[in-house]
């Protein structure tokens, strides 16, 4: 038995087997059943004389471990590979390498890689790929963010290691993340009727923007200076908050130069817009077409005793600078005008500078069609009359006298009044 193991050796050894530190003796070899083992601490060489691990290959040209399963009814009922294992007591952990007709890598049973031999076809997790295709496990969530289950993909620069995290349907990132095309090409978010949120889940609109501080969209030209308008919604800062839409050419949304608030006002040159449209600034245009008022007006500071009613008939005040009065006597140099906004027509223009003597609380109508009180006990009033102040506080009447009404005129009757006092519709034509 010795002399016959003692041969095999030699025939081992030809074949390029060496065991370390001595050759395979009889004694190192035991059986259980049909197998054949050694000790535990023996290491196999093939190629060479010193092995480092349990079994070691070195050839100088091409060297393969080859496993092998034939025999069966077809090559897919035959599995071929390896299999890694560590064990403590009843604990295993296992991963292995099986030639499967697919090529599949394994831990514990659950398939970690796949590739498909018909053409380039990788699976992750995925047991028979037809594409590429990565399956991650059950993902877990902490409010939107993803914090156990993404697909997980790491780089370095230099010493900084960056994440980008994606779990199907969302990407995250450890640092800035980028879409970027090295060419002049798009980047397209085409088809169907998809939304593009940012900072908000909002479905009402395709392109939702959200944020607690900081409310702005700037675009910029990168030629030149780099010149840069900011759109945003704001308070002041481009705070959040109930806010104005801003359009400002500086990082202060305070220098805004187009503004418009939630109650639909537009301040061009100014960030609290009181009217519809407020500009601060000149303008230019070739026609302006005005259909919510019918006479041209400037605002002045009026004396007056009682309520100042619409359609009242006023004039210059001598002692007041740049102020009015309620006219109170016929055929009276110093008439100015008639207040405007009687019988529902409004001024179409308004007039004024604010900080000036040429300012004030009451639009009065200098020219144009409004609407006056007028006292026919003085004359009837027929469409054409000329009409001039009258004793009656506020009330114009029909200039009867030329020579006293040069100077005085208020303007021309359009409408008839036949008795007592009412409204006129009055061109106004001071003369």
């Amino acid at each position: 038995m010795r002399t016959s193991f003692a041969h095999l050796s030699v025939k081992v050894c030809l074949a390029g087997f060496l065991f370390n530190p001595t050759q395979l003796l009889a004694q190192q070899w035991q059986t259980s059943g049909n197998n054949l083992y050694t000790a535990t601490n023996v290491k196999v060489g093939i190629g060479l004389t010193g092995p480092a691990r349990s079994l070691e290959s070195f050839q100088l040209g091409e060297n393969y471990i080859r496993v092998t399963s034939y025999g069966g009814a077809s090559l897919s009922s035959h599995a071929a590979g390896l299999e890694l294992r560590r064990s403590l007591g009843a604990t295993s952990n296992i991963w292995s390498i099986n030639n499967e007709d697919h090529f599949r890598i394994r831990h514990n049973g659950d398939l970690m890689f796949a590739m498909s031999p018909d053409m380039a076809r990788l699976g992750i997790n995925l047991d028979n790929p037809v594409e590429f295709t990565i399956y991650g496990k059950n993902v877990t969530k902490s409010g939107n963010s993803v914090v156990d289950g993404a697909l997980r993909l790491h780089s370095r620069v230099g010493g900084n290691i960056h994440m980008l995290a994606l779990d199907g349907n969302q990407m995250e990132s450890s640092d800035p993340l980028y879409l970027n095309n090295e060419s002049d090409k798009d980047i397209l978010l085409a088809n169907g009727g998809g939304r593009v949120k940012v900072g908000t889940t909002d479905n009402e609109a395709r392109f939702s923007v959200a944020s607690e501080s900081d409310m702005q969209l700037k675009l910029i030209n990168p030629g030149g200076s780099g010149a840069a308008w900011r759109i945003g919604v704001a308070n002041s800062n481009w705070g959040a908050g109930a806010g104005k839409l801003v359009f400002s050419k500086t990082a202060n949304s305070s220098d805004a130069t187009m503004v418009i608030t939630p109650a639909g006002n537009v301040g061009i040159g100014l960030t609290t817009p009181s009217k519809t449209l407020h500009v601060n600034g000149t303008t230019s245009t070739k026609i302006l077409e005005i259909t919510g008022g019918a006479d041209f007006a400037e605002h002045f500071d009026i004396e007056a005793d009682e309520t100042l009613v619409p359609g009242t008939v006023v004039s210059i005040d001598p002692n007041k600078p740049g102020q009015l009065r309620v006219a109170r006597q016929a055929y009276d140099k110093t008439v100015a005008g008639i207040v405007s906004g009687a019988g529902d027509v409004q001024p179409g223009m308004l007039m004024g500078q604010a900080g000036t003597l040429a300012s004030g609380q009451h639009p009065v109508a200098l020219t144009g069609r409004v609407y006056c009180r007028v006292d026919a006990q003085y004359g009837a009033i027929r469409p054409g009359d000329l009409l001039t102040t009258s004793p009656t506080a506020g009330h114009a009447m029909k200039a009867s006298d030329g020579g006293r009404a040069q100077g005085a005129i208020l303007g021309k009757a359009m409408t008839s009044l036949e008795t007592g006092t009412g409204l006129v519709l009055v061109l106004v034509s001071l003369q």
